[in-house]
């Protein structure tokens, strides 16, 4: 369900009940899936219709949005896990090209700052791919020039930038992140998401090693050191950091900034969110983090309705609410609560409307 369906759910269970409160429909991304669609309700944006390629290099319809001078665009729409197939599913094959290209679309069109909203990626390249389609080169020890792929990370020996025309003084690129994890190590980019993207435990380990390798490789070309920063769409963020001095925000927090997300709460009696599998990851960068966060410094009741209720008694403390109601204590299977999740939702939302 997309954060609006959500939204548009949960209000429909409360006006059915006895107390019928008065809803306020918010719908907020992290950065990943949906975010730019989701600021298009709430900034004066022109949407820009282009093609590009998906992370198996196949070609794909696209969007991004313009105002002015900026773009914002969403690395998902070309490089996300949603494009692809279960059996097409894994990082040491895929490739963040074709964001690349809708960033170059968005500069040729005269863009000077771009948003790149880098959450629900299928890749674990490094950026490799995105830097690619804006004129980097990355060879290996021949100096043949290597497909920008996740597998390949390790085999790069130098980064020619000779045919590099865009001059990043010029334009800003700003991360903005749905994760806070760091690129590498055990909550790293590969250990952390390969494995939900396709890779084996065996390929994870070799993902790992080709970020250090990458990481290695940019401290001695570049004389920068990346090893501390977040490693958000397997590495993007803190590689493009090294190429092309990007920077890094939280997407859920400059959601909320440019959705003025805090004076809504500030009005509010009742805070309602909630997530598909609410765990320990909800609280890294996720909207449900900020949202609770949000809600306990303005003293706001709040509740939270989700599909999975995976925190532990500890994880909950931290939480500081009791009021967690899971679609998957009321329904029969998996199944059903895929199928009829928005009718669940409906009747979580009815029983907090009753209490």
């Amino acid at each position: 369900m997309t954060a609006l369906e959500v939204c548009e759910s949960i209000t429909k269970g409360l006006k059915k009940s006895s107390n019928a409160p008065v809803c306020v429909v918010h719908p907020l991304a992290d950065g990943g899936d949906g975010s730019i669609d989701i600021l298009a309700d709430y900034l004066p944006l022109s949407i820009v219709n282009c093609s590009t390629t998906d992370p198996l290099g196949r070609k794909i319809p696209a969007h991004y949005y313009l105002s002015e001078k900026a773009a914002f665009i969403e690395l998902a729409v070309a490089s996300g896990l949603t494009l692809l197939a279960p059996k097409e599913q894994n990082p040491m094959n895929t490739s963040t090209i074709g964001t690349g290209e809708l960033i170059k679309d968005a500069i040729e069109k005269g863009a000077k700052s771009i948003y790149l909203f880098v959450g629900g990626s299928a890749t674990n390249d490094g950026g490799m791919g995105l830097a690619h389609a804006l004129g980097f080169r990355f060879l290996d020890k021949n100096g043949s020039v290597l497909h920008p792929i996740g597998k390949n990370l390790n085999k790069v020996a130098q980064i020619d930038d000779s045919k590099v025309q865009i001059d990043f003084t010029k334009v800003q690129l700003t991360m903005l992140n749905d994760v806070s994890n760091p690129l590498l190590g055990t909550s790293g980019a590969a250990h952390t998401f390969a494995p939900q993207k396709g890779a084996s435990p065996q390929e994870t380990k070799l993902l790992e090693q080709g970020a250090k390798h990458f990481v290695m490789l940019l401290r001695k070309q570049y004389n920068i050191n990346i090893t501390n920063l977040n490693g958000a769409a397997g590495g993007v963020s803190a590689c493009l950091v090294g190429l092309l001095n990007a920077q890094i925000q939280s997407g859920i927090k400059k959601i909320m900034e440019w959705t003025h997300f805090e004076q809504a709460v500030l009005k509010a009696d009742l805070v309602i969110t909630g997530e598909g599998q609410l765990d320990a990851q909800s609280f890294v960068g996720k909207v449900v983090g900020e949202v609770v966060q949000l809600a306990q410094k303005n003293n706001k009741p709040l509740w939270l309705l989700v599909g999975r209720n995976e925190l532990k008694d500890t994880e909950l403390q931290a939480v500081q609410t009791n009021h967690i109601l899971s679609i998957m204590d009321v329904a029969k299977n998996m199944d059903d609560a895929l199928e009829n999740g928005s009718i669940y939702l409906e009747q979580l939302a009815w029983a907090v409307g009753e209490r």
